[in-house]
């Protein structure tokens, strides 16, 4: 690049971190007028730049998503994803003798994590009638003590001493009062454990669940409310229900790297099984039956491919993740592994932080699978047993308790990983 263009690169560069100092000093003012133009102009010169190609390409989605938001402006929500993307603008244009820069904030209010309760009181801040009945009944039935607030300052107001492990909001009402957000952002921050929050709306539309996602909602319900399921979310979310530990089954044939991941995920709560053969692996399956799979990819007598296709022609392994570890970073290898029925591809060396995350991700996502399969099958298995017994039937009267048995299993209605305090629980 010649000497001039250099310069001009360079001018860009500082202007447009001086615009983004400008904006986020202030984040509530208006944004330049200047910035979208800025950040056009330095994504056209960065295609001429090898090693600015992620910055330009950061800098033509801000411009985009400026672009897209209109004379407007951004509002409170778009404010945060231009505020994350002019944050990794600025690392990715910072020298590289400076220090690492604050992780971006998150782009989604965080949920209260699965926690052991400090109580069974519950805030109702829901208006009076058939709900507030409703939902008195259910939870003083199931074990909890639900106390209705009459007030958004009377829920700001509440002291240690009335500390709830759940509110459940209506909807509605939460979108009558813009205060709610730092109300519930408030309650977060004062308890430790943070009270989950349950939205409850008579319209089950995007603008609602989108609203409850915003006021970090554990989960959104729509009337009329199916109190089993709330009960056993509830009882899932405050750990009252003994869960068991996801099962991670890790076929590697370097016995070092078995350990090392094994120990990770351990750590973490994990029951966990190392298989160095793979060719064993289906029937290690069925002694272990795992939450998810973990295959290197090279291995003697059958790589992780062919292992990959091998499980998924098993009709009873399809809620089960699959994810292949591997050192080779070829995007077509990758490919190749998503079309067989990988659920990820983690290149090596791994980070165990995100490997960890990415085992409880896939873990949670199972065992809601197979919940609500098992939930499904037992619906289907007490329908036939009423069918049987209709009037007509040679086999009697329908027992009571076939119609309203529970048919929720509890087992999995967690938020975060489940952590347990034996230290010998870690590995089968």
């Amino acid at each position: 690049m010649h000497e001039n263009a250099n310069e001009e690169l360079q001018r860009q560069i500082d202007r447009i971190r001086s615009l983004a100092a400008e904006v986020l000093a202030a984040p509530d003012a208006p944004l330049p007028q200047l910035l979208p133009a800025a950040l056009f102009d330095f994504n056209i010169t960065s295609k001429e730049v090898p090693d600015m190609a992620d910055a330009g390409e950061i800098a033509r989605s801000l411009a985009s998503l400026l672009h897209q938001c209109g004379e407007h402006g951004p509002d409170a929500q778009e404010r945060l994803q231009v505020n994350a993307l002019l944050g990794n603008l600025l690392r990715e244009l910072a020298p590289a003798d400076l220090p690492p820069a604050e992780s971006a904030p998150p782009l989604v209010t965080p949920v209260a994590p699965a926690a052991a309760p400090v109580g069974r009181r519950i805030a109702l801040f829901t208006d009076g009638g058939p709900l507030l009945v409703m939902l008195r009944e259910t939870l003083a039935h199931a074990g909890f003590e639900p106390v209705r607030v009459d007030s958004l300052e009377a829920l700001a107001a509440t002291g240690d001493g009335e500390r709830p492990v759940a509110v459940i909001a209506d909807i509605g009402l939460c979108l009558l009062y813009p205060q709610c957000h730092e109300v519930f952002a408030t309650l977060r921050r004062r308890f430790d454990p943070p009270p989950h929050l349950f939205c409850i709306g008579t319209v089950d539309d995007i603008p609602a669940r989108l609203e409850a996602v915003r006021l970090g909602a554990t989960r959104f319900l729509r009337q009329p409310v199916d109190t089993a399921r709330l009960v056993a979310i509830l009882k899932g979310v405050t750990l009252q229900t003994p869960t068991q530990p996801f099962r991670v089954m890790l076929v590697e044939d370097d016995p070092f790297l078995g350990e090392v991941y094994a120990d990770g995920l351990a750590d973490a709560g994990m029951v966990t099984c190392i298989v160095g053969d793979p060719l064993q692996v289906p029937a290690k399956i069925a002694e272990f039956d795992p939450d998810v799979l973990i295959s290197d990819l090279y291995m003697p007598g059958c790589n992780g491919f062919e292992l990959l296709a091998l499980l998924r022609q098993d009709d009873t392994l399809n809620d089960t993740p699959i994810m292949l570890l591997s050192s080779e970073a070829e995007m077509a290898r990758q490919l190749e592994a998503l079309h067989l029925g990988a659920d990820d591809f983690l290149t090596k060396p791994v980070d165990m932080e995100l490997l960890i995350a990415s085992v409880t991700a896939r873990a949670k996502r199972a065992r809601m699978l197979k919940r609500s399969r098992g939930e499904y099958r037992r619906l289907k298995q007490r329908l036939r047993e009423v069918e049987r017994l209709l009037p007509g039937s040679a086999h009697g009267t329908v027992d009571a308790d076939l119609l309203h048995g529970d048919t929720i299993d509890l087992d999995g209605y967690v938020v975060e990983e489940v952590h347990h305090d034996d230290p010998g629980a870690g590995r089968a």
